[in-house]
């Protein structure tokens, strides 16, 4: 098992570096094309929760665990006070989720917006 941490500006622009390394890990697990795609649209979804849609003021503290047949992928916003995050998935999403990944989550942990999601190799 191996982890990977990475921390990004809370924006919307530094998002395909993320999807970049969910790829880059799953094609070294030797997923598929369609399981890497759907991959990075999971790990692109909730990771966008976090950023909004104009960025926020702080940083994305994303964490990968590369295991022999899956990749597990957190997330955790770092955020200057007060800023808002939405955690309830809307309907589409929580379907989009439900399709491409073995399992999804976003919620509040100690103040803090996070989410986790695991996807194996078929």
């Amino acid at each position: 098992m191996d982890t990977i941490k990475l921390n990004i500006p809370a924006s919307p622009a530094y998002l395909q570096v993320v999807r970049l390394i969910a790829a880059g890990l799953a094609t070294r697990l030797r997923f598929t094309l369609d399981e890497i795609e759907d991959l990075k649209i999971a790990v692109d979804e909730l990771s966008a929760y976090l950023t909004g849609a104009q960025g926020r003021d702080g940083t994305l503290e994303i964490r990968f665990v590369v295991h022999d047949n899956k990749l597990e992928i957190s997330g955790a916003g770092k955020f200057a006070p007060g800023q808002k995050v939405r955690t309830d998935l809307t309907e589409l999403s929580r379907m989009i989720l439900h399709t491409v990944v073995d399992s999804a989550s976003l919620q509040q942990a100690d103040g803090a917006p996070v989410f986790e999601l695991v996807k194996s190799k078929a």
